[in-house]
Formats: C-alpha cells, sequence, structure tokens
C-alpha cells in the first residue's frame, strides 16, 4: 500500500516538474520570437490633426497645453495649432 502511494507521488513529481519543463522552454522560445518581431524603435504616433499614423522617430514634435503632440508634416502642426489656440 504504501510503497504504490510512493510510487503514484514519484510519477506525479515526474509529470508536473516535465510538464514545467516544458512550458517553461515554449516560453522562451515564443518569447524569443516576439522579440524578433518587434523592431526598436518602431513605435507608431497618431497625428491628432489629420489622424494618420507616423513613426515616432521622423514625427514633427510640439507640446500643445503642455502635453507632447506628434504630426506627420510641419504643416500639419502648424494647422493644428491655428484651430487650437486659446
Amino acid at each position: 500500500m504504501i510503497r504504490s502511494i510512493l510510487v503514484l507521488v514519484f510519477i506525479l513529481l515526474i509529470y508536473y516538474s516535465l510538464k514545467k519543463l516544458i512550458r517553461s522552454a515554449l516560453k522562451g522560445y515564443y518569447g524569443e520570437a516576439e522579440k524578433r518581431a518587434q523592431l526598436k524603435g518602431e513605435d507608431m504616433v497618431l497625428d491628432p490633426q489629420c489622424r494618420t499614423y507616423v513613426l515616432k522617430e521622423r514625427a514633427v514634435a510640439r507640446r500643445i497645453h503642455g502635453r507632447p503632440a506628434y504630426f506627420c508634416s510641419e504643416a500639419c502642426a502648424q494647422k493644428f495649432e491655428e484651430q487650437n489656440r486659446t
């Protein structure tokens, strides 16, 4: 009786150890794939004037009412500033 309980506990211990090992291996593999899919510096921002998305590093940046705003061009930035003067 005790021997069968010990065998069962041993089998369960092996099962959960293998399960954890496989999950961590898969997590590492898929985590690396996600890192490769994201390119550094490729954040997109929404232009509030013409509603297009622009790469943040290439956008025209302005501070409007203390908040940063990003525009696709200087013309969009000027047009937005003219419309939102207070």
